[in-house]
């Protein structure tokens, strides 16, 4: 199973999703940006040096917000979301074809990679 992370990067009621390279797999779909834990990395660390390798900014982890588990049909991931600020850096994309800032209600209006789906629900309940 694959350790995967994710940035909940808060703007008062809005959070910044990415929208994956169109040459990568899942390329269009939408994401909160993170990515794979190396092997002698935490996720904390995983997550501060995706971001700022993928959009150029340094991020201040605030607290984990929940981890979820998902079964693609060729490999499973253990997602762990963390609530982020940004603290840092320009946005800059170097992974992405664009980013937004959206609320949890208008996520719906995008297509986010099945993994992601399990974190909006969460949101959702959370009622930000």
């Amino acid at each position: 199973m694959g350790l995967v992370t994710a940035a909940l990067i808060r703007n008062e009621d809005k959070i910044l999703i990415a929208q994956r390279g169109r040459n990568k797999r899942f390329g269009w779909k939408w994401e909160f940006p993170g990515g794979k834990v190396r092997v002698h990395e935490t996720p904390e660390d995983c997550l501060q040096r995706e971001i700022k390798e993928e959009l150029n900014l340094e991020i201040q982890i605030e607290k984990h917000f929940c981890t979820t588990y998902h079964q693609y049909p060729d490999f499973n991931i253990e997602l762990i979301a963390f609530w982020c600020s940004i603290v840092g850096g320009k946005l800059k994309l170097e992974d992405h074809e664009q980013v937004r800032w959206v609320t949890v209600k208008e996520m719906n209006q995008y297509s986010f990679v099945e993994a992601d789906l399990k974190l909006i629900a969460a949101l959702e309940e959370i009622r930000l």
